[in-house]
């Protein structure tokens, strides 16, 4: 256990609050805009947060000392996905986190594989 965060990450049980309490009633966060379908990294290990730091931010830098999915660490943490989405977009311009999309914005597709999936479509 470090800072009151066991080593799997797993918050400790507390007391129900609702999401928004978590977030300070914001649904957008400062920082980085976080996709739906990012991959989340630490860069930083817990013990290195600034003090005062919230328990979930040291759940989050513990969950994601490997890359993982913002949508797991959702679920792991048993917080809401937009919740999630605002606590991981507060860490990333300190450095403690790295986002990364699942798939660049700018990525093309390529259209001759299209092409040549739809013609053997069309030979079924």
């Amino acid at each position: 256990m470090t800072d009151g965060v066991p080593l799997d990450g797993r918050l400790p049980r507390r007391p129900r609050v609702r999401p928004y309490v978590l977030t300070h009633g914001r649904t957008r966060t400062e920082g980085a805009d976080v996709p739906l379908d990012a991959t989340v990294r630490a860069r930083v290990v817990d013990s290195d947060l600034a003090p005062g730091a919230t328990p979930e931010a040291h759940a989050i830098v513990t969950l994601c000392q490997e890359p993982l999915p913002l949508a797991e660490v959702a679920a792991r943490l048993g917080i809401p996905l937009g919740v999630a989405r605002v606590l991981v977009g507060d860490l990333t311009p300190s450095g403690a986190v790295t986002v990364r999309a699942a798939r660049p914005t700018d990525a093309h597709t390529d259209v001759h594989l299209l092409e040549r999936l739809l013609d053997g479509i069309r030979t079924l």
